[in-house]
């Protein structure tokens, strides 16, 4: 992390607060799409302002952008560069990411993890929801959350991110083979809970299963028949594969996601939902 202590919402550290915080994102990055989401179907787009980054600036690092939108000076935050606000924040060193929360009374990042964040806008957040909000993370369905969290974070966000940028080819091979067979695992599961023909069935053994936890809960989601965190953390690498990463996988030719049907309808579902897929995001993607 490029922070020594990312703080999260809870008692003894940080205290929700409207206004306060400024969440530092760009549409094109998918760790920044799990925020960016729950911001909006939380109902949390007022309270949270975002300052938007559209790409890499002279140094490398992401650029901020000015009133009008353009490169520049962010207004609130007085920077022009990611390393720029990170230098307000003591104990941080390069590589500098995003999202970044600031604290805007400190000008310190806060926090730099997309999934703690997710996770304590959907609970820490509570009493700033909108009507109507969506509960991200229940608690009669938080073993199941947890569990596919954790499994997807190893075996698809992490496969990901290590099949399109590592320049070891082995290794990229093995990360892009653990995706895919992890895509399959997925695919069979909801197609069991849909009643529908998964892809690749047959070719899949108990090792390569989730948790007993996550399998247990699954509808037409991850964990039932409403989106959770848990569909987030999923939906926003699948974008990224879908909408160009799959041409850097290995190779070159990984499958559409038609490929998997179950998985494919669950995809195009979460996309058609409200709040979804956002203007910036559909800028940055092409869509």
């Amino acid at each position: 992390m490029a922070i020594a202590t990312s703080h999260r919402f809870t008692d003894g550290d940080l205290t929700p607060e409207p206004g306060r915080y400024r969440l530092v994102a760009s549409g094109s990055c998918p760790w920044c799409r799990r925020v960016l989401i729950a911001r909006r179907l939380l109902g949390l787009t007022e309270a949270l302002p975002v300052s938007w980054s559209y790409g890499r600036g002279e140094d490398g690092y992401w650029e901020l952008t000015d009133a009008s939108g353009e490169p520049g000076t962010d207004p609130v935050l007085g920077a022009r560069s990611l390393a720029e606000v990170y230098a307000n924040t003591p104990g941080s060193q390069a590589p500098f990411t995003i999202p970044a929360l600031v604290d805007t009374t400190t000008g310190h990042v806060v926090c730099d993890d997309s999934g703690t964040l997710l996770f304590d806008l959907a609970t820490a957040w509570w009493d700033l929801h909108g009507v109507g909000a969506p509960d991200l993370y229940p608690i009669d369905r938080r073993n199941s959350t947890d569990a596919w969290d954790a499994w997807i974070g190893e075996h698809v966000n992490r496969a990901y991110g290590v099949a399109t940028h590592s320049e070891d080819e082995e290794v990229a091979e093995a990360a892009a083979r653990e995706m895919l067979i992890a895509l399959d695992v997925i695919d069979t599961v909801l197609a069991r809970a849909t009643h529908m023909e998964a892809s690749r069935e047959a070719g899949l053994t108990i090792q390569d299963a989730p948790p007993l936890s996550a399998v247990v809960a699954v509808g037409q989601y991850l964990c039932g028949n409403e989106p959770t965190g848990s569909d987030i953390r999923l939906f926003t690498t699948l974008q990224s594969y879908a909408y160009g990463g799959r041409q850097h996988m290995p190779g070159g030719d990984a499958p559409t996601l038609s490929f998997w049907p179950a998985l494919a309808r669950w995809f195009r579902a979460l996309e058609q939902r409200p709040g979804w897929v956002g203007a910036e995001e559909r800028s940055a993607l092409g869509l």
